[in-house]
């Protein structure tokens, strides 16, 4: 057995005390593994527990408790961004463009929840929910584009069926929201909630891609490959970013 290998036992050890709710014991006991985590393990836990069949609410959940700790270790691990002028580049212009927009949205909320009659206040909430909703063409390029050549090139690629998982989840919550906001008295008390975990999920599944699955591919598949996607992420089309004049230079890789 490697020495990944082994770690990657122990964190899955480390997972499922984190599932009987016993984190402080799992924490305490494995704080060394905990510090040492990289991207890497991250994904080949994630990918022995799709292999082992575990329920994936329970892995959601979990991987959900487990990144509540190590999440700093990860924001800590050494990161190289891909070029701007990437394929991944342009993902990432788009998340980037994609955190302004979901800053807007507390402000918003708080202005409706102060004055709930405020007809005003509730059509920009609207705006700016539905000018997330944009957001599904991103994950439908991940979906349909990205994540089949990863599974070219990465064997232990368990992650991409929690991540679809979670990007169906994010499409349900926003899709809730603006049926919610569209009927004549908004459910506030509903509302407030769905929108706290909507914000909650989109910027966790922002982080685990930039500092996770992204860095992963950077090390695993190249440039020019990742660059010739670009063209069939165009027919879809990009939600905010779409580097128009690069179209040529990238096809030509």
């Amino acid at each position: 057995m490697t020495e990944t290998e082994e770690r990657v036992d122990l964190l899955l050890s480390v997972f499922q005390d984190f599932t009987k709710e016993e984190e402080l014991i799992a924490v305490a006991g494995n704080r060394e593994l905990i510090e040492n985590c990289g991207p890497a393990d991250v994904a080949l836990l994630v990918d022995r527990l799709v292999s082992l069949d575990f329920p994936m609410d329970k892995i959601k959940r979990g991987i959900n408790n487990l990144m509540a700790v190590i999440r700093p270790v990860i924001e800590n691990y050494p990161y190289h961004p891909p070029s701007p002028e990437s394929y991944l580049g342009c993902l990432l212009e788009n998340n980037r463009i994609l955190d302004g927009k979901l800053e807007n949205i507390q402000p918003l909320l708080k202005q409706l929840n102060n004055t709930p009659e405020n007809q005003e206040a509730k059509q920009k909430l609207i705006h700016a929910v539905t000018d997330l909703n944009k957001y599904r063409s991103y994950y439908e390029i991940k979906e349909s584009i990205l994540f089949p050549e990863i599974r070219k090139h990465i064997t232990e690629h368990g992650c991409l069926s929690v991540m679809t998982s979670c990007h169906n989840e994010i499409k349900s919550k926003l899709k809730r929201a603006l049926e919610l906001l569209s009927s004549e008295k908004t459910d506030l008390n509903e509302f407030n909630g769905l929108v706290s975990e909507l914000l909650l999920i989109m910027y966790e599944i922002k982080f685990r891609e930039e500092r996770i699955l992204y860095t992963i591919v950077q090390d695993s598949i190249s440039e020019p490959v990742l660059n010739s996607l670009y063209g069939e992420s165009m027919e879809i089309g990009f939600p905010y970013f779409q580097p128009e004049g690069k179209i040529t230079k990238w096809n030509k890789q």
